[in-house]
């Protein structure tokens, strides 16, 4: 694949320019996800604890005219597991708990049917329990209505088990709220109070919170899409998400939270350790998963970290140990893409190579030799074809997605990382190389 590698090359070289970071690139990268006239985000990069790059772009209220600020407060949604991750460490350092307990040891009455579940299981989501989000009668019908985390716990039990314990990392909210009970039982306080005690108030997280009836000041509004644009976000009682992703937190807290978790400021770096490692599977494999928190690549970086969504918002925030860079995206919009926002912040304060996505115009009898079936490895087919003047992209049975050209041989997503160089290989194949995330190494598919 050398002709295809050094394409890439040459279309990087194109594309890119290589000069001091300023707040301008920064700015730039939140002009192009962001709209100023609606939702938006609260982004901060820091690195070797100073803060590179802090913002906010868009409206913490659309009603109100009220703008985004760095303050500003929003759900965190699943990033909340890493909290309860930290939360089961403590207090297996308290000797409350041992990761190894069968769950049954706290929430007896649990079904399992026969499955040896420990708390180490509920954390790296390898429980084989199901996943009450999954439930449409719930998601449709139950959210809005009060409950408690017992009767929470009822109506998960009617869930048959999805897979054997151990068998793969299937994620689970019920077994984060699991968690919490768990948490609730070993503390003999409730999940709320141990959160709001035990972590936020001992690093001074002062603009954080468990989730519920209370007025947070500078709390920002959520929203979801509509056919006539933005509307106010669905209601959901906050006990539902529980310890799966009831907190709300800022980017500065964010900040000193992942730098306190990491620096042995709450829990211990053997601690930290074990929740940043991946799962060991039943067949020997290994899920890149720990308790809360997701690993894997950006560029050539491993990388730390864990998205959320919830009604109304959702969030991105990675670590990069090599670099000592941390980055948080909080967005007040649920079709919001915080995670590609986030990446190319981290791209901005690294200086990496990145595409500049803009479009170019290409003839239809250059385009036309480039159309057609491509193969990938694992056998399904990615199409790319015209309609009406324009270029999509289809795999499989998916959705029809727009594709823009930016050379004479590559095409990226609107609003997307996602792109791919089409050349040839030495076999006289041609090739799309599919690039995903800033990855540096491309999904091959041959065109059929």
């Amino acid at each position: 694949m050398i002709k295809l590698a050094l394409g890439f090359l040459i279309l990087v070289a194109q594309i890119t320019t290589t000069h001091a970071t300023t707040t301008d690139d920064y700015d730039a990268v939140l002009a192009r996800y962001i709209e100023k006239t609606g939702p938006g985000v609260a982004v901060i990069v820091t690195q070797n604890g100073k803060t590179l790059y802090k913002s906010a772009r868009g409206l913490a209220n659309i009603e109100l005219q009220v703008p985004l600020n760095t303050d500003s407060i929003f759900r965190l949604g699943s990033i909340t597991k890493q909290f309860t991750g930290a939360a089961i460490m403590m207090l297996a350092e308290q000797g409350k708990l041992s990761l190894d307990d069968n769950i049954h040891k706290y929430v007896p009455d649990f079904p399992t049917e026969g499955n040896e579940v420990t708390i180490k299981h509920l954390l790296t989501h390898t429980s084989g329990i199901a996943n009450y989000t999954e439930d449409e009668n719930i998601w449709k019908n139950e959210l809005q209505t009060p409950t408690t985390i017992d009767k929470m716990l009822e109506r998960f039990a009617k869930h048959p088990m999805a897979l054997k314990t151990g068998e793969a990392n299937r994620y689970s909210n019920t077994g984060y709220v699991l968690l919490g009970k768990i948490i609730e039982v070993a503390s003999k306080k409730s999940y709320p109070e141990f959160i709001e005690q035990d972590i936020f108030a001992k690093l001074g997280m002062t603009n954080s919170h468990y989730g519920g009836h209370k007025i947070i000041p500078n709390r920002a509004s959520g929203y979801s899409a509509s056919k006539n644009g933005y509307v106010n976000a669905n209601y959901v009682d906050m006990m539902w998400p529980h310890a799966a992703g009831s907190l709300l937190s800022t980017v500065d807290d964010m900040d000193t939270w992942y730098s306190a978790l990491r620096n042995g400021k709450l829990i211990s770096k053997d601690s930290y350790q074990q929740m940043i490692s991946p799962t060991p599977l039943n067949d020997g494999s290994f899920a890149q998963y720990g308790f809360g928190l997701g690993l894997f690549k950006l560029n050539k970086y491993d990388a730390i970290g864990h998205g959320g969504g919830i009604h109304g918002f959702v969030t991105n925030a990675f670590y990069l140990p090599e670099k000592d860079l941390y980055v948080a995206v909080l967005n007040n919009f649920d079709s919001g893409n915080p995670g590609d926002i986030a990446r190319m912040l981290a791209a901005v304060a690294l200086e990496l190579p990145v595409p500049k996505f803009t479009e170019v115009k290409l003839s239809k009898d250059a385009l036309t030799p480039m159309m057609g079936e491509y193969k990938l490895p694992s056998g399904d087919i990615r199409k790319i074809f015209m309609e009406e003047g324009k270029v999509y992209s289809v795999r499989g049975e998916g959705d029809k997605w727009l594709i823009l050209p930016m050379s004479d041989n590559s095409f990226f997503y609107e609003r997307s990382l996602s792109y791919f160089t089409i050349d040839k290989n030495d076999k006289g194949e041609q090739v799309m190389n599919f690039y995903s995330g800033l990855s540096t190494e491309p999904q091959p598919a041959i065109k059929q």
